[in-house]
């Protein structure tokens, strides 16, 4: 921004300079018998470099304002797309985000034949943290598990709430070895973390249910999805706090 500044009163200085000497310079060659330095030329000179000075001066303001009001929508653009694909509590993308992004992979994993894992996830007796403690101190333990899921996370990961307490995540390029290990770094981590806020003090653990696209070979995304999050039930339903993949 200051390289242009510099540039914009370069340009400034130069052209005030020739609007002052054209004037002189034209009757140089048609009037050579006039001196450069006339006092009609003088006079004429700084008229001309005045009303430069001043339609410059109001050019470049207006270039300025311009140039403001472009990155200041710029910005208001950027963040109704962030809101229009992120959740706004936690800051990961958002269900209908996920689904596009679960399309997407799984399109490039089947002409590809890349590998693709699905994770759901899910907060063990999240209820019992809203009752106990309140919704505001359920926000506090969603917003932070949040940061523990993307910290175990890869950037070329999609990390969404998928609704509630429950999370999902798509694993590109990634084998279910690789995602098995990934999930277990993220139970470990809520397992052994204690959210705090004000008076109220929790570990809440985690589910998670995965299933891959070479493993498990579904025909279809939603198929896909649908293997983790059965594979998400059996871990509630046979003693939370485990990760397991999709069995038949």
């Amino acid at each position: 921004m200051a390289k242009k500044k510099i540039c914009q009163i370069l340009l400034g200085i130069i052209i005030v300079l020739v609007m002052a000497n054209i004037n002189a310079a034209v009757d140089l060659v048609l009037h050579p018998d006039i001196p450069y330095f006339d006092e009609e030329h003088q006079i004429v000179g700084g008229a001309y470099a005045f009303f430069t000075i001043i339609f410059m001066g109001l050019l470049f303001s207006y270039a300025n304002r311009m140039e403001a009001s472009a990155e200041a929508m710029e910005r208001l653009n950027q963040i109704l797309r962030e809101q229009s694909v992120k959740d706004g509590l936690t800051g990961l993308y958002n269900h209908r985000h996920f689904h596009e992004m679960l399309h997407h992979e799984f399109s490039l994993s089947k002409r590809h034949g890349f590998d693709l894992v699905c994770m759901m996830l899910d907060l063990d007796h999240f209820k019992d943290v809203n009752d106990n403690c309140g919704h505001q101190f359920g926000d506090f333990v969603l917003r932070e598990t949040a940061a523990k899921i993307l910290a175990e996370t890869r950037s070329s990961d999609t990390v969404s709430r998928y609704g509630g307490e429950e999370f999902a995540i798509l694993l590109p390029n990634t084998d279910l070895a690789g995602a098995l290990s990934i999930a277990e770094r993220i139970r470990l981590s809520l397992e052994n973390h204690i959210h705090r806020q004000n008076k109220c003090a929790a570990t809440v653990t985690i589910s998670i249910g995965l299933a891959a696209y070479k493993t498990h070979t579904p025909s279809t995304s939603e198929e896909l999805l649908r293997f983790a999050d059965i594979a998400l039930y059996t871990a509630k339903k046979s003693g939370r706090n485990q990760v397991l993949t999709y069995s038949t």
